[in-house]
């Protein structure tokens, strides 16, 4: 570990969850990256989505920043809307499937997701 985290005086700053998670996920993603592929932070930094507690997880807060519910509720009649959701799991694996996006196990809970779209 560098200083980055210590100040003049000694004292160690505290380093958060989500720095530990970031950067534990950058060394996981670079060992997966083939020798040609670029592992730069700068890479990475454009591919990572962030750490959720599985690709469906992911897909549910696309479908609420998206606030897509509540777009099917102001498009479909009340009558039918009853009989409209989003499967959210076959959202999940169609994203993978596809290539839009990608997941890294982050052992021992969770996923990196990445966007598979940068490559």
């Amino acid at each position: 570990m560098d200083n980055s985290g210590i100040r003049g005086n000694g004292v160690q700053e505290p380093i958060s969850i989500e720095a530990l998670l970031r950067e534990a996920a950058f060394e996981a993603w670079a060992a997966t990256r083939e020798e040609h592929q670029d592992r730069s932070r700068e890479f990475f930094d454009s591919a990572y989505l962030g750490h959720y507690t599985s690709v469906d997880h992911y897909a549910e807060t696309l479908v609420d920043d998206y606030e897509l519910d509540a777009k099917l509720d102001a498009a479909i009649a009340p009558p039918f809307r009853a009989f409209v959701e989003i499967d959210v799991p076959t959202l999940a694996r169609w994203l993978v499937h596809h290539g839009t996006l990608y997941a890294i196990s982050a052992t021992p809970v969770g996923v990196w997701v990445f966007n598979g779209d940068i490559e």
